[in-house]
């Protein structure tokens, strides 16, 4: 049997996640590469859905809640978030960065110290973030499984609402 994969796709931005880098509304090309190895800090990738793993109790808490419903949609969506940290590295966020809102969904193992947060990508995992200051992303989830990144975007298609 011969499986052949979409290698490339133009995704549509929805939402504020990732802006000022990318708004609501434009277009992205985005690449399948056929071996994890040329996933790099810092590249804008893809991420295929996956289940948020909290407790029942977490899962009640309201500050909860609001990263469970964006991961948790039917149909599932295509997150875009940027890679900043690989399997074995120590992600280091400074609270300063962080909005209000961010600030109640952080990850329960975040370790804090001083001014910042700490997170320490185990094996086969990446932390991914979005450049927009509110953003569900791995400071909510803490790492996720490596095998969930999907595509790395290539480029960003000229966008007339960038030009107005």
């Amino acid at each position: 049997m011969i499986i052949v994969r979409e290698m490339l796709a133009i995704v549509l931005i929805n939402g504020s996640s990732m802006a000022p880098t990318l708004q609501s509304g434009e277009r992205v090309l985005a690449w399948t590469p056929f071996s994890k190895w040329f996933f790099r800090r810092g590249n804008i990738v893809t991420l295929r859905h996956f289940p948020i793993r909290l407790t029942d109790k977490q899962r009640s808490q309201p500050r909860y809640r609001a990263a469970v419903a964006v991961i948790e949609r039917d149909p599932p969506e295509i997150l875009i978030k940027r890679l900043v940290g690989l399997p074995g590295d120590t992600v280091r966020v400074s609270l300063a960065q962080l909005s209000s809102h961010t600030l109640t969904t952080v990850d329960p193992q975040a370790i804090r110290q001083g001014d910042n947060l700490l997170w320490h990508a185990p094996a086969g995992h990446v932390f991914v973030r979005g450049d927009g200051q509110v953003s569900n992303d791995s400071v909510a989830w803490g790492p996720i499984p490596f095998a969930k990144l999907n595509q790395i975007v290539l480029c960003r298609f000229p966008s007339f609402q960038r030009i107005s």
